[in-house]
């Protein structure tokens, strides 16, 4: 399907909503730009009223109902478009909406149903009430320009868990969602009672039943020497028969070498925690039990282990098999391989209850950082100095000029580095810092005979796509498109000790922050690939 091109041709089916307050955000898609905007103003709204402990899930909630939402308007618009640009006969039938739609988003993203949007006056405001002091007040009004049933919200249990309440209203001018919170409610608990002997007893008691806990105690060979009836409810074993032969023969061989066998070697009392095993069910051939297993090897050789049900499935399941600490254990090895953003993007996938990271295009700021000759440097110095603690020391000070200065490491490439930031004025900051730490570090090693290594820096601002790249089996999430190239180009062109910035750069950073920088004259940078010059300057803090 071709680029949309131009809005639909025809009026909303109701006006746009008016804002709920001036200071309203709003929203054509769920861009990261306007998204930051929300959950800004969403932790501001919630420290005032001392709920700044329950913005994280409150963020949720409202990232469920504003994706709900921005889709819901998109696909409106896009039927539109479907009828009047294209012609195509498509009332009614949802479906074909649908599919058209997803080839649309696979081609081209959502930015062109998105200013389709605009261009027909379509917005959903997001506003955030002062404080009253009222027994009922909202904490953030939604205001759409269309019908929205409440019964799209899937985050209903997470709303009344935090004692939240969702209210929508309709309206001739569409609908308004409102998250409100009765006055009362979210007190702080002054102290926390200490459960006594009994207490604790019939609690621990309540969570055995909630979580479907068993125990099994295993001999110092692994045979089984009690059980609770509760484990062979779940296993489908018939206490009538000869249940301890079937449950002896439904435990996996992995338990016993692993866990019986495993804990023969350990040190200490031989605790486990969170040991998964799968179980299959006797006679029912494809359905298996995923189970989280703890426990301990008593003194007399002895194993008592307690068994938690994870889920049931039909074939093999999703789920993975094993410790879970040494899962962890992995995870801390190859965490340092993983890039900051993605680590974070997938920690927000997870807390908006989804199991992969999408796409986005978002206006950033990408910084290359090159070690300025240092291939040479390598062919003279071999046999001199550690190459390789050379060069990491030098990465990780220019590291850390970007993580202070809130920005992101896409990735490290031999001697250089690639690095985005949200605003473009901390992409700058970054820049000076590492140059300052550049002068810090010849300075060292000139006094040391060694030779000096110097760092050129080159920054452009723009739109990019950040994205999924590579095959299922080995993927990258990065920046991708012409912004990234002409940064690389910018870095190439920067002479020695500098930092050269795109005119883009200059005129985004004065326009919110004007003084603070000192820029030089702007000039015509000749770059590999570019038919025309590109317009850059070199940057300097504005007392130097």
């Amino acid at each position: 399907m071709k680029p949309i091109d131009s809005a639909p041709t025809s009026e909303p089916e109701v006006a746009t909503v008016p804002a709920a307050d001036a200071d309203a955000v709003r929203l054509v898609a769920l861009d990261h730009g306007p998204w930051l905007e929300v959950q800004r103003s969403l932790r501001r709204a919630l420290e005032a009223r001392g709920l700044g402990r329950l913005t994280a899930p409150t963020t949720v909630v409202l990232n469920d109902l504003l994706d709900d939402a921005v889709k819901t308007m998109h696909l409106r618009v896009f039927r539109r478009i479907v009828e009047t640009e294209f012609e195509l006969p498509v009332a009614g039938d949802d479906a074909q909406v649908k599919s058209l739609y997803a080839i649309e988003v696979a081609e081209h993203g959502s930015q062109n149903v998105a200013r389709a949007c605009e261009a027909a006056g379509w917005q959903i405001a997001v506003g955030f009430p002062a404080p009253a002091d009222s027994a009922t007040e909202a904490l953030v009004g939604i205001d759409v320009p269309f019908s929205w049933n409440a019964d799209r919200c899937q985050t209903r249990r997470l709303i009344d868990a935090l004692e939240f309440r969702l209210d929508v209203r309709e309206s001739a001018g569409g609908t308004q969602m409102l998250l409100t919170r009765q006055a009362g409610q979210h007190e702080r608990i002054a102290a926390p009672e200490l459960l006594a002997g009994q207490a604790r007893l019939a609690s621990m008691e309540r969570i055995f039943d909630e979580l479907g806990y068993s125990l099994i105690h295993f001999s110092a060979v692994g045979d089984i020497l009690a059980v609770s009836p509760s484990m062979l409810s779940r296993l489908r074993i018939d206490r009538q028969e000869a249940w301890p032969q079937a449950l002896a023969r439904a435990i996996p061989l992995s338990f016993h070498n692993d866990i019986v066998w495993g804990l023969a070697l350990a040190e200490g009392n031989g605790a486990f925690e969170n040991f998964r095993i799968r179980v299959n069910l006797p006679g029912a051939e494809g359905i298996s039990i995923l189970f989280n297993v703890s426990g301990f090897r008593h003194p007399d050789g002895t194993i008592p282990s307690l068994w938690q049900v994870v889920s049931q499935e039909e074939g093999s399941g999703r789920l993975s098999e094993g410790s879970i600490v040494s899962g962890m254990r992995i995870h801390n090895i190859t965490r340092h391989y993983v890039p900051q953003l993605v680590e974070q993007k997938a920690r927000e996938a997870v807390r908006g209850g989804k199991d992969s990271i999408t796409n986005e295009d978002r206006r950033v700021a990408v910084l290359f950082c090159d070690i300025v000759g240092f291939t040479s440097y390598v062919e003279r110095n071999a046999d001199n100095e550690s190459i390789v603690e050379t060069l990491n020391f030098i990465l990780s000070r220019v590291s850390r000029s970007v993580t202070r200065n809130r920005g992101f490491i896409d990735k490290f490439m031999g001697d250089s580095i690639m690095a985005i930031f949200d605003d473009p004025a901390d992409a700058i900051l970054a820049g000076l810092d590492m140059q300052n730490h550049s002068e810090d570090i010849n300075q060292l090693r000139s006094r040391a005979g060694q030779q000096t290594l110097q760092l050129r820096i080159g920054i452009h601002w723009g739109e990019v796509a950040i994205c999924n790249v590579g095959t299922p089996e080995r993927l990258d999430w990065t920046a991708i498109g012409d912004v990234v190239n002409t940064a690389a180009r910018i870095q190439k062109g920067c002479q020695p000790g500098f930092v050269l910035v795109s005119a883009a750069t200059r005129n985004a950073v004065e326009a919110v922050r004007p003084g603070q920088f000192r820029f030089g004259d702007t000039f015509g940078l000749q770059a590999k690939g570019k038919r025309d010059e590109l317009a850059v300057c070199t940057v300097k803090p504005a007392a130097a």
